[in-house]
């Protein structure tokens, strides 16, 4: 009788309601848990910040596939410096920027963007290494543009920046970002 009396205090809570305590448990439990489901919860970093993991929607398997295949060939495209067939791989708005920046830089000498990649060699294109083991494993998308996230032959997350051009998706960006700076 004392052990059952004992149980329905303790049952009855130490002053607060049963959804509260089960909150608690699970946010301690998980600190991931106000994070989006799906493969990006692989880069969140409790605490930090998680712009890229938690913009947009997780995209579709196809997109990400699709995304997949451009990154891995833009890639060896970069890390082979054939300029011209890493440019084929950007978008047109960012094929055109980059351009433009090389333009004015170089006194206006420069006027096509594998021209551009070469003027802006290292500082555009990072130590050309192609460190994409695999596919993809996050796809973060939202208004044409979005966040291919990886994890790297190196041991280090990667982002690429992409956008939405004639319904495929194409690289935004001259070398992948390190996730970890």
């Amino acid at each position: 009788m004392v052990l059952a009396l004992v149980l329905a205090v303790a049952a009855s809570g130490c002053g607060g309601s049963g959804a509260s305590t089960t909150e608690d448990s699970r946010t301690v439990s998980d600190p991931l848990a106000e994070y989006p489901e799906g493969p990006t919860r692989e880069f969140i970093v409790p605490g930090g910040d998680n712009a890229v993991q938690t913009f947009g929607r997780e995209a579709t398997l196809a997109e990400r596939k699709q995304a997949s295949r451009v990154i891995h060939k833009w890639m060896r495209a970069r890390a082979a410096q054939d300029w011209k067939k890493d440019c084929s791989y950007f978008s047109r708005r960012y094929a055109k920027e980059l351009t433009a920046d090389a333009h004015e830089v170089s006194e206006g000498q420069v006027k096509s963007c594998p021209a551009a990649l070469a003027y802006f060699g290292h500082v555009a294109s990072g130590d050309y290494k192609n460190n994409l083991s695999g596919p993809i494993d996050s796809l973060r998308v939202g208004d044409g543009h979005g966040y291919a996230q990886y994890h790297g032959r190196d041991g280090k997350d990667w982002v690429i920046a992409v956008e939405r051009e004639d319904g495929r998706w194409k690289v935004s960006i001259a070398t992948a970002l390190d996730r970890n700076k």
